[in-house]
C-alpha cells in the first residue's frame, strides 16, 4: 500500500506531461496558465521594445496616431501569440529562476517582435 501511494504522485505528474502533447504542461505551446502568464508579460514589454527599434520609429513617423496604435496592437497581439510557441526548454528554466526571469523574458520578446514585425510589414 505504501509503495502505491508513493508512486501515485509521480505517475500523475508523468501522465500530465505525456497527455498534454507539449513540454512543461503546455507552457511552450501557449496553452494553460504558464502560457497565459508568458503572453501577458511579453505583451506588456512589446510596446517598449517597439519604441526602441529604429525601423518602428521611422515607420511610425509616417502614420497617424490611430494607425500607429492599430499597428502596435497587431504586432503586440502577434508577439503575445508567438512568444510561448518560440520558447525553448532553456527559456522555461530561465523563467523559473527569479534572477534570470527578466533577461529571458526580454530576449524572448526581442526575437518575437522581430519575427512579427517582419511578417506583418512584408
Amino acid at each position: 500500500m505504501n509503495k502505491t501511494l508513493s508512486i501515485l504522485p509521480v505517475a500523475i505528474l508523468l501522465g500530465g506531461c505525456a497527455g498534454s502533447g507539449n513540454t512543461f504542461g503546455g507552457l511552450d505551446g501557449g496553452t494553460g496558465m504558464g502560457g497565459s502568464i508568458v503572453k501577458m508579460a511579453v505583451e506588456s514589454q512589446c510596446r517598449a521594445e517597439l519604441n526602441r527599434r529604429s525601423e518602428w520609429r521611422l515607420t511610425a513617423l509616417a502614420m497617424s496616431a490611430e494607425k500607429q496604435a492599430e499597428w502596435e496592437n497587431k504586432i503586440c497581439a502577434c508577439v503575445a501569440q508567438e512568444a510561448p510557441k518560440r520558447m525553448t526548454g532553456n527559456d522555461v528554466m530561465q523563467m523559473l529562476d527569479p534572477s534570470t526571469r527578466n533577461q529571458a523574458l526580454a530576449a524572448l520578446t526581442v526575437k518575437t517582435v522581430s519575427a512579427c514585425f517582419g511578417r506583418l510589414y512584408r
